[in-house]
């Protein structure tokens, strides 16, 4: 597994998406009484979204005029399975994530299913792409902590599971243990020990209320949310008039009956499947895909396979290894050139190093990735263009 980078929080504080869901299928106006059948897409423009429908093709509708009911009438009878089956790290991912998620849910799925088993990673990815999830009201995602090799959703994976509409868990799998940490050649630390208490505890905050809120969204219990980020938060459940609450042991008030004691201190919340579905942190459990599409009612569905995650890891490796072949190149070029005497050809190899240099320059803009420093990269440039006219100059001297 590629080793983790130090994490960044630059866009940890992320917009919510406060809107409530709406998988449109049967619009209803709200005036005339008029039904439609169909599904919305994210494309909207002075207030008119673009609504694809079985009575009349392609509308432009204001939303606000019409009572929307999900269901499967109108919906094309496919699922889109998007897979993240491993750490959370690339700049490329999660853009392609980004594009691929409102794409996916403009083609009307009956849902798109996200499939997860991630160790985790960097904090804001990780918040880029729930964003991206929540955003999407237009279509119902359905999330599958299917475990395997990394054991479920995990770490900085909570925050994609958490933002799925429904969740399913496989029986070995498990979520939290959301605690931030930076990982560098130390080891791992917690932002407290690396930042300081204050600047620690800023950062913690901001991500348990980010948690809390997602799962809040979802009729989840935000405190459990927390309580998978922060070890000194202790959940207990207890029952209120046939009510079931969350709450911490201090908040427990007299005529309430004590349940379950779910989170003790000094320890990060990580649930099993059951214990989640037990606490409503999931909705249900489910020991395969085909099991959760037979429970969707879509086990006659056309399943469309995006594999996004795994195209942009393979290109990810296919940079690292282009980066690797014109440093290389680079190392051989400049070497050659401090031994060389021969004016003419000294021209060539300054040319030919003007030419990496200008393709690494490119791939640092285009990748972030590739931890290249742009900035470098053209002061490294423009000192060979000054070697190379320099040269030229005495070159034409001497001639």
């Amino acid at each position: 597994m590629r080793k983790l980078q130090p994490m960044t929080f630059a866009a940890l504080i992320s917009l919510l998406i406060f809107n409530t869901p709406s998988f449109a299928d049967t619009f209803t106006h709200r005036q005339t009484n008029e039904v439609l059948h169909g599904y919305a897409t994210t494309q909207c423009q002075n207030n008119q979204s673009t609504v694809h429908t079985q009575e009349k093709g392609e509308l432009k509708l204001n939303l606000a005029d019409w009572r929307i009911s999900p269901d499967s009438l109108g919906r094309n009878n496919k699922v889109t399975v998007i897979t993240i089956d491993g750490p959370i790290m690339l700049e490329l991912t999660t853009a392609a994530l980004e594009q691929t998620l409102p794409k996916a849910a403009d083609e009307g799925p009956l849902f798109i299913l996200l499939e997860i088993d991630t160790p985790g990673g960097r904090i804001d990815l990780a918040q880029r792409i729930s964003a991206a999830i929540s955003s999407i009201t237009n279509c119902q995602i359905v999330g599958f902590v299917k475990g395997g090799e990394h054991g479920g959703a995990i770490s900085a994976g909570v925050a994609l599971a958490l933002a799925c509409d429904k969740l399913y868990m496989a029986k070995k799998a498990s979520i939290g243990g959301a605690m931030p940490i930076t990982v560098s050649e130390q080891g791992a630390k917690d932002l407290k020990k690396s930042y300081g208490d204050d600047v620690g505890e800023k950062f913690s905050s901001i991500l348990r209320a980010n948690l809390a809120s997602m799962a809040e969204q979802h009729g989840r219990p935000g405190l459990l949310a927390k309580a998978m980020v922060d070890r000194d938060i202790e959940v207990i459940e207890v029952s209120d008039q046939g009510k079931r609450l969350f709450i911490e042991p201090v908040n427990k008030m007299t005529g309430q009956t004590l349940e379950h004691t779910w989170s003790k201190k000094g320890s990060l919340l990580t649930l099993t499947a059951e214990e989640a579905v037990k606490c409503t942190i999931a909705d249900k459990i489910a020991d395969s895909r085909e099991e959760l599409l037979r429970d969707m009612g879509a086990q006659n569905a056309e399943i469309i396979a995006n594999d996004c995650f795994q195209q942009t890891e393979k290109e990810y490796k296919k940079l690292r290894l282009r980066l690797s072949k014109l440093r290389q190149s680079l190392d051989l070029k400049i070497k050659q050139l401090q031994l060389e005497s021969n004016p003419s050809k000294a021209l060539g190899l300054l040319q030919e190093i003007k030419t990496d240099f200008k393709s690494l320059l490119l791939l640092a803009k285009k990748y972030p990735d590739s931890n290249l420093n742009v900035q470098a990269m053209e002061n490294e440039l423009n000192s060979v263009e000054a070697a190379y006219q320099d040269l030229i100059r005495q070159t034409r001297k001497h001639n």
